[in-house]
C-alpha cells in the first residue's frame, strides 16, 4: 500500500538548522503588528496559515506578496524576543517546521523565545568561533554542559558556562556562522535564546510538592 505524505508542514516543531536567510523589508516597531521579510526560496514552502521561525521566534504568515513573507507578531513575542528591534534590510534566520519526513538533526526547539540574551564576546578558536551570551540570572538554571541552546533559531551546545557572570559560551563551526546570521553578530547584539525544553519540563514537575520524582532520584536514574 502507497502511504501518501502531505507537503504541509506541521506546527509541532523546528530543529534549529537554519536552511535559509531573509531580509527585514519592514520593521515592526515597538508594539505588535506587521513584520515583513524578503525570505527568497522559502516563499515557495510555506502557505498563508503556516508558520516559519524567524531568529527563533515561531510566527505565522498572514500574506504572501512576490517574495516578501508578512506575520503578525503578538505583544507576547515582542515582550521576549528582539523581533521589534530588527531594522530594515537585517539578515535573519529562517527555519520552515519539520514533518514526518525531516530529519530532526539538530535538537527540538519550539519557536518559543525564552529571553533575549547579550553577547559578550566573540572569538576564534581554530576555524571556529567561540561566542558568549549573557542571559537574565534566573535562566541559567537551564544551562548545562553540553545541553542544547537555540540562538537566533540555530541549535547549538554549550560546552561553557559561568553562573557568576550570568553567561554561557558554545562553539559555532565555520559552516554554520558563514550561512546564518552569525557572521553578522557584534559585541553586544542582542539574540533571541530558548532554552531546551525537556529541561523545562523536569523543573516544572519538580516544582510541585505532590510530585514524587527528587533531584535525587533523578541523579540516581542518570547514573550521575
Amino acid at each position: 500500500m502507497k502511504i501518501e505524505v502531505s507537503r504541509k508542514y506541521t506546527k509541532f516543531m523546528f530543529s534549529g538548522l537554519i536552511k535559509y536567510l531573509g531580509v527585514v523589508s519592514k520593521p515592526l516597531g515597538s508594539k505588535e503588528g506587521e513584520i515583513g521579510i524578503r525570505g527568497g526560496d522559502i516563499v515557495n514552502f510555506v502557505d498563508v496559515g503556516g508558520s516559519v521561525a524567524v531568529n527563533g521566534a515561531c510566527l505565522t504568515l498572514t500574506r504572501k506578496q512576490g517574495d516578501e513573507l508578512f506575520f503578525f507578531v503578538s505583544y507576547e513575542t515582542v515582550e521576549r524576543s528582539t523581533i521589534s528591534k530588527l531594522s530594515l534590510n537585517t539578515i535573519v534566520n529562517l527555519e520552515l517546521p519539520v514533518n514526518v519526513s525531516t530529519f530532526l538533526d539538530g535538537h527540538i526547539v519550539l519557536g518559543h523565545v525564552d529571553t533575549v540574551g547579550k553577547v559578550e564576546e566573540i572569538s576564534k578558536i581554530g576555524d571556529s568561533y567561540k561566542i558568549t551570551v549573557s542571559v537574565p540570572k534566573q535562566f541559567m538554571k537551564n544551562i548545562v554542559f553540553k545541553g542544547s541552546v537555540a540562538i537566533d533559531g540555530i541549535s547549538l551546545t554549550v560546552y561553557d558556562f559561568n553562573d557568576a557572570s550570568k553567561s554561557f559560551s558554545v562553539a559555532v563551526i565555520p559552516y554554520t556562522f558563514e550561512n546564518t546570521n552569525m557572521k553578522y553578530l557584534k559585541v553586544g547584539s542582542l539574540v533571541n535564546v530558548e532554552f531546551d525544553i525537556i529541561g523545562k519540563y523536569v523543573e516544572r514537575i519538580l516544582s510541585f510538592k505532590e510530585s514524587n520524582i527528587s533531584i535525587d532520584k533523578l541523579r540516581d536514574f542518570l547514573g550521575t
